[in-house]
């Protein structure tokens, strides 16, 4: 059975450590740090929802990973290819989703639509502030007792005049580090993995 990282290395997503196009040949790594997280979940059959389809190399990764699981993919860009076009058939395990992360009533319709209990959401979405916490605060309730809510690319999150940070909003990676108080202050953060860009949160069972 293949590993995490060589399905996300021969689908070509830049989560896997390797990429022809990415720092020098050099992915993001974080196949190896999911892998640690979600091997004794992969067989299970879970809901998945990712932030950011793009070409739906991600898609394809965790769809042949999770080979029982249903995979939800949601972004704001919508017809460009197979993976985020409303109603085209790419995969029968997987639905396509076109929204607005950052908007609080998209959310509050998808979960009417697609329900609660999500086994693994990732945010590879935007990448804005807004949007990262506007999501979280709308979907973290929605993660199954035991499930995971990741949040990628985190390194936008620092330095003075990002794009990624409007004004009115604070900044997530704060928002996100706030969260390890939360682990002793409240009841539905079991742990909190980090590793370089990424955090994994995983629901209290």
């Amino acid at each position: 059975m293949q590993t995490l990282d060589q399905i996300a290395t021969e689908q070509g997503t830049d989560k896997a450590t390797s990429h022809p196009i990415v720092r020098d040949g050099k992915g993001h790594g974080y196949a190896p740090h999911y892998a640690a997280q979600f091997d004794a979940i992969r067989n299970d059959p879970i809901k998945l929802l990712e932030i950011g389809v793009g070409g739906g190399e991600s898609i394809r990764m965790w769809l042949e990973y999770f080979h029982s699981a249903r995979v939800f993919g949601v972004d704001n860009v919508q017809g460009t290819n197979p993976w985020n076009t409303v109603g085209v058939g790419a995969h029968l395990r997987y639905t396509f989703v076109s929204g607005d992360q950052g908007c609080e009533t998209f959310w509050k319709c998808f979960v009417v639509d697609y329900g609660s209990n999500w086994g693994v959401i990732v945010d590879d979405g935007s990448h804005f502030s807004r949007d990262v916490i506007t999501t979280f605060n709308a979907m973290w309730p929605r993660v199954a007792p035991g499930g995971f809510y990741c949040i990628e690319d985190l390194g936008v999150a620092y330095g003075a005049g990002s794009v990624f940070l409007p004004g009115g909003w604070p900044n997530h990676m704060d928002y996100v580090k706030d969260k390890l108080d939360d682990i002793n202050l409240r009841d539905d953060i079991e742990s909190l993995h980090f590793s370089k860009e990424l955090a994994i949160f995983r629901k209290s069972p």
